[in-house]
């Protein structure tokens, strides 16, 4: 067969394709009739209320199809999806047998508001109707691409909400039978440029994301935080009666006065330091979730400069004026682990609205052991110049209250000198008198540095030994 036969072939094919495609689709067009029809098929296929308030046309190029304007999805009361355009590519080979399939789907400024209720149910999953008999045809496309996403999450149980912008999703091979308990299958690639969740604010987020069977993995590739470099994945199982859910994150080389921005309007710590944390838990509610997270978590940092106040300088006159409170500290201790929950609930302001002068931390460790929503510190502590201050005690997400989080300043064998203990919710803390746990036979700087063997004739079990040394 010549060049020129062929090509006339594959002309009159496609000629005879848009033809078709007319012939097929053309009745849907004439008349007042025609969006109706299409949201009738669309809200069986779906099993939820599906509206198009703008104009339905033919298109040709650059791919044959149909474009709907102002698109709506409505399930119940709760009209959780909208987009301005959606574009469906029509599969030509199917077309020439009779048969209306797409092949792909175009969103233009899709906007999703998903809901989790009090009872863990979710917006977007269709009800079970009377007439439902589980055999709806698959929905199935090669290619699904949305631009401008935004989307909202809100919990209604706990009150959090979680917020993306200028999102882009490019999805193959998607499969998916609409029905109460059925999500769609299908991989591709997703970006956003900013998800916000309460204060904190990640950036250029961009991660390869899979779901198979009711198990969904997002892989991050890239996004920043604090102006520090993020990593993780999230994997969770939605299959069984409970679902269950499993993270790692890992956050380098952050500032660590981003972070203080987050709770205080000026700088309050100078330097960068590294979080990562590995967490799983199962549950249909976000309390649930927290009361059976299970995991750890690890803040760690060198060479820190705490600006406001002198640590070392207050510690050295300490036992005259014992006006320094030592459970402000705990701000940079607890900061990894506890997020803003704890931070944001107590301030921590009197840390960074001291005298004046600034503290450079030699290091700073902040591990923690959580399990059932609890976390246990393991190895908590910093060191300065002339001394170091370690924390105990636990931090409960469950109630929200701290368990008998205590600060203290050390010696040189990891003993006690003096401690304050924080005690109550994260919201309306309780914080005790200092307590010296030894008589002062000596200054506090003698006691922190040789140890109080030296001084007193006091046992002393220490309440401190992990990997920061001291001064």
């Amino acid at each position: 067969m010549s060049r020129v036969v062929r090509v006339l072939l594959l002309a009159a094919a496609g000629l005879a394709g848009l033809l078709g495609l007319v012939v097929l689709l053309g009745p849907l067009f004439v008349g007042s009739e025609f969006s109706h029809r299409i949201e009738r098929a669309a809200s069986e296929a779906m099993g939820m209320e599906f509206r198009v308030d703008g104009p339905v046309r033919i298109r040709v190029f650059p791919a044959p199809g149909v474009s709907l304007a102002d698109v709506h999805v409505r399930n119940d009361e709760s009209d959780w999806f909208s987009a301005s355009s959606l574009t469906a590519r029509v599969r030509v080979p199917t077309l020439l047998r009779g048969r209306i399939e797409f092949s792909g789907i175009d969103l233009m400024e899709p906007r999703l508001q998903l809901i989790r209720g009090s009872d863990g149910a979710l917006n977007f999953i269709p009800d079970r109707r009377p007439d439902d008999t589980g055999d709806r045809r698959p929905i199935e496309l090669r290619r699904i691409h949305a631009r401008d996403v935004s989307v909202t999450f809100s919990d209604l149980e706990s009150g959090a909400r979680l917020a993306a912008e200028g999102c882009e999703l490019a999805g193959q091979d998607l499969v998916w039978t609409p029905a109460p308990v059925s999500g769609p299958d299908f991989h591709g690639n997703a970006s956003c440029r900013q998800v916000a969740y309460d204060a904190l604010e990640a950036t250029d987020l961009e991660a390869r994301v899979s779901v198979r069977g009711r198990q969904l993995e997002v892989q991050l590739v890239t996004g920043r935080l604090f102006e520090g470099r993020l990593e993780g994945r999230l994997r969770s199982d939605l299959s069984g009666s409970v679902p269950t859910h499993a993270l790692e994150l890992e956050l380098l080389d952050f500032r660590v006065a981003r972070f203080i921005e987050t709770f205080r309007h000026d700088r309050g710590v100078e330097g960068t330091a590294s979080f990562t944390t590995q967490l799983a838990s199962s549950g249909r509610t976000l309390s649930a979730v927290t009361e059976a997270l299970n995991g750890r978590a690890e803040l760690s940092g060198t060479d820190l400069v705490l600006h406001g106040l002198d640590l070392d300088e207050q510690l050295d006159r300490y036992e005259s004026t014992q006006q320094f409170n030592l459970v402000d500290t705990a701000a940079l201790f607890v900061a990894g682990p506890a997020g803003l929950a704890v931070t944001r609930g107590y301030g921590f302001v009197s840390l960074f609205d001291g005298p004046g002068g600034q503290t450079p931390i030699r290091e700073l460790v902040s591990e923690w052991r959580i399990d059932g929503g609890s976390a246990r510190a393991r190895d908590v502590a910093l060191s300065t110049a002339n001394n170091r201050l370690a924390l105990t005690g636990g931090l409960n997400f469950v109630t929200a209250e701290f368990d008998d989080l205590r600060v203290a300043v050390i010696d040189s064998d990891g003993c006690a000198v003096v401690e304050q203990r924080i005690l109550g919710s994260f919201e309306d803390p309780r914080i005790e008198r200092p307590n010296f746990l030894v008589t002062l036979a000596a200054p506090l700087t003698d006691l922190v540095k040789r140890g109080i063997a030296l001084f007193t004739e006091s046992e002393c079990e220490p309440v401190y030994t992990g990997r920061v040394a001291p001064p």
